[in-house]
């Protein structure tokens, strides 16, 4: 199902071409709404310019913004010998040691990286579902006919 649904899937407005415009000279304000419901609203999906790589070429905003590193997604053996103190803990009503543990290394959020559960993929939309199978391609396609109609527009109008 994906394949066909990140076909239609919109990451910028000029892939709409003029249709946009064309809602909002005419007056259709349920075409504008609908048009603009439909690019995504996703900010890693926006072309970048001049983004920091890491080893792997993928960019690294951590790094670029000076963050702390990030909590873990995916459980490890250090997290099941957390896990009974971490208990302990909230069941003793130690809510400030609690919260003081958690800060310092928060709880990852999946056990293991197999699939997420049906509870959250449920509530996901088709485009994050996609780049979490890694199946998401982001970059914007080239169409250099596109380009040659708006060159032939600019100059009929000129």
């Amino acid at each position: 199902m994906l394949p066909e649904i990140h076909a239609n899937l919109l990451v910028n407005d000029s892939q709409l071409g003029d249709s946009l415009n064309q809602a909002v000279h005419q007056g259709r304000r349920g075409d504008f709404g609908l048009l603009l419901a439909l690019i995504s609203e996703d900010a890693r999906d926006l072309p970048r310019i001049d983004e920091p790589k890491n080893e792997q070429g993928e960019p690294d905003w951590r790094r670029y913004f000076d963050l702390p590193a990030a909590n873990p997604l995916y459980a490890n053996e250090e997290d099941a010998l957390r896990a009974p103190q971490l208990s302990a803990l909230a069941g003793g009503l130690h809510q400030d040691s609690l919260r003081l543990l958690l800060a310092m290394r928060a709880e990852p959020l999946r056990v293991s990286d197999r699939a997420l559960p049906a509870e959250v993929s449920g509530n996901l939309n088709p485009r994050t579902l996609a780049r979490l199978d890694g199946s998401l391609k982001t970059g914007l396609m080239v169409q250099p006919e596109r380009m040659l109609d708006v060159l032939n527009a600019v100059h009929a109008t000129a």
